[in-house]
């Protein structure tokens, strides 16, 4: 299986192995995508490499995507139609996600009204908007930085605690949706965009993601996050149909 994220993005001259297992072609194995993302919201993948994916992909027996977006690209220049499923982090109930950090809960403490902000390189719009929801709302700031110890720990439990989420990442957009919490999520500016685009119009969340240059109303972080779960539900139910279906799984 090729798994989700940036898998379609061409990071360095592996590209074909961790994307289409090119090294694996010949081998008599079942193959098949699960949520596969460009890393763009265009077409980047040159014409050579078209012609040695598509002879590439004959051999599988699923592709998926995680942006509806990207699917009618990959159509119009593959010639095969993905099906959209979802992040595989959607895929598991949050319990899953608190079970894993168990250890780290019983050693760890938040304040007691806090904001978690996560932010993949920060801008001043994303930086004063911080500030002035810390202020208004009179809760402490806790920032995640993925560089220190411990970080995934204490982002899964920060964000299961926190009263609102800051966030420009994709997937800190998610655990907010995951842990039902109000969000504000930023479209950072030197970042593919179509991931949150994706996520919103999926999730008719419009009012939750915005551009960076964007100021919204504060308010948002105290009202509580109206999103259809029953859709999740049934994306995830077909996800995992997915997943059964092409792993042979009955």
């Amino acid at each position: 299986m090729v798994n989700s994220d940036q898998t379609w993005k061409k990071f360095d001259e592996h590209f074909l192995d961790y994307g289409f297992l090119k090294f694996a072609k010949n081998w008599k194995k079942p193959k098949f995508i699960y949520g596969a993302s460009l890393g763009h919201n265009k077409w980047t993948i040159s014409k050579e490499d078209e012609n040695i994916i598509k002879d590439l992909l004959r051999n599988f027996s699923g592709i998926s995507v995680r942006e509806k977006g990207s699917i009618n690209l990959i159509e119009n220049h593959l010639g095969f139609r993905p099906i959209f499923v979802l992040d595989p982090t959607l895929l598991i109930d949050k319990k899953y996600y608190l079970d894993l950090i168990y250890f780290y809960k019983s050693k760890t403490k938040f304040p007691k009204n806090f904001i978690l902000t996560y932010i993949i390189k920060k801008e001043n719009n994303t930086t004063r908007y911080i500030e002035i929801a810390s202020k208004k709302l009179k809760y402490k700031i806790v920032n995640v930085n993925m560089t220190e110890q411990n970080s995934i720990e204490k982002f899964i439990y920060g964000i299961s605690l926190c009263k609102a989420v800051i966030t420009n990442s994709f997937h800190g957009t998610i655990f907010s949706i995951i842990f039902k919490k109000p969000f504000v999520s930023f479209i950072f500016k030197r970042s593919p965009k179509e991931r949150l685009i994706s996520l919103k119009k999926t999730f008719k969340i419009e009012n939750r993601i915005f551009e960076y240059n964007k100021m919204p109303n504060v308010d948002l972080l105290t009202k509580p996050l109206t999103i259809n779960y029953t859709l999740i539900d049934n994306l995830k139910l077909q996800s995992i149909n997915y997943l059964k279906k092409n792993l042979r799984i009955k």
